[in-house]
């Protein structure tokens, strides 16, 4: 699967964080050439320390904003094809700091465009952008690819106008370029060896593990609940289109749960702690939010299906099953790394099926 990686140089921005660091080892199973930078985590534990990331010399920390740091590590590694995770992906911190989060997700791709556009070994680049691009008003609709962007917290603000960034790039700077582009959305990603802050699975183990209550802001909202993997996929597949070169030069796509998977975050949290064989009463508590976030949020795949062959292989009930397994294997002195291999294979094994 995905052979076409295989000695491939691919190069991942955001590589420190959850989503990059599953990347990082699904990539290096296959046989890619992987190199990656990303911010130091500040959580403990982080997917970075567990997987002893610090020590392959091929991954750096250094910030995206940092224009010469950009150019240095991408005119080194001489990348064919770069998936584009670099980010501050959380809401409220967007609020409490928005500087960081325009200039981190704004001017970082910026930075990466610049230093890209001025070489000409980069072919392919997957920009991860996010569910929250698109402009919510609040009506129960899945949004597609036609619909418009917008934004109203810092977060989904940043990542709408990253979008736009990298359209006019795509379509006008780099136009004459050799170098196709890809902006793909995903949902809210769960899975294994996430600690950030500010999530409702890292908030909900941090509850059980350190016998701490749980404080949820909006437990009736609806999110594109989705497995790492079944997104990670998507992004993978995207990236092969674009290295075999059958695929529009300039397109999005979103990857979401299958329609029918509607969960609320109190489906969420019940679903979860049941594998700990607790209640969610035990550890629950419902606080009043600082900040607005949207109440219903759903993503339609139908594009990725067409064109892509794209699916979610695993359901909403069965992605918080496999993340809540994962979480109490790391927790009974189980290796992170192993975990995460077992898991991909699993995930591969379901797929062949």
């Amino acid at each position: 699967m995905f052979e076409c990686y295989r000695n491939k140089k691919v190069l991942i921005t955001g590589v420190t964080g959850f989503k990059g660091s599953w990347l990082y080892v699904w990539l290096n199973k296959i046989g890619a050439d992987v190199s990656g930078f990303g911010l130091l985590p500040e959580t403990e534990p982080s997917l970075y320390e567990e997987l002893g990331m610090k020590y392959d010399d091929k991954i750096l920390i250094g910030d995206i904003r940092d224009k010469n740091f950009v150019r240095n590590i991408i005119s080194e590694c001489k990348p064919e094809i770069i998936f584009h995770l670099a980010a501050q992906p959380i809401v409220n911190i967007s609020y409490e700091n928005p500087e960081d989060t325009f200039q981190t997700n704004i001017n970082g791709l910026i930075n990466l465009y610049e230093v890209i556009r001025n070489e000409n070994f980069v072919k392919s680049l997957v920009v991860v952008t996010s569910d929250k691009c698109y402009r919510n008003t609040e009506g129960k609709k899945s949004f597609s690819e036609e619909d418009a962007l917008g934004g109203v917290d810092p977060y989904s603000a940043s990542k709408s106008c990253a979008e736009i960034i990298s359209n006019s790039y795509a379509l006008s700077l780099l136009k004459d370029n050799d170098i196709f582009i890809s902006n793909v959305r995903a949902g809210n990603i769960i899975g294994g060896g996430d600690w950030s802050r500010y999530r409702l699975i890292p908030d909900i183990v941090k509850a059980i593990v350190q016998k701490k209550k749980l404080y949820i802001r909006y437990p009736d909202s609806v999110r594109p609940w989705q497995y790492v993997l079944d997104a990670l996929r998507g992004y993978l597949m995207v990236g092969e289109r674009m290295i075999k070169r059958d695929i529009d030069k300039v397109t999005s796509f979103n990857f979401g749960p299958s329609d029918n998977s509607l969960f609320t975050v109190m489906d969420i949290v019940n679903t979860f702690v049941s594998t700990f064989e607790i209640g969610a009463d035990d550890i629950l508590e419902i606080e009043n939010p600082e900040y607005y976030e949207s109440s219903y949020l759903q993503l339609n795949s139908t594009k990725a299906n067409q064109i892509l062959n794209w699916s979610p292989v695993v359901d909403t009930s069965y992605c918080i099953k496999l993340t809540s397994e994962w979480y109490k294997e790391y927790y009974s002195d189980s290796k992170a790394g192993n975990i995460i291999l077992k898991y991909i294979n699993e995930y591969i094994n379901l797929l062949n099926q």
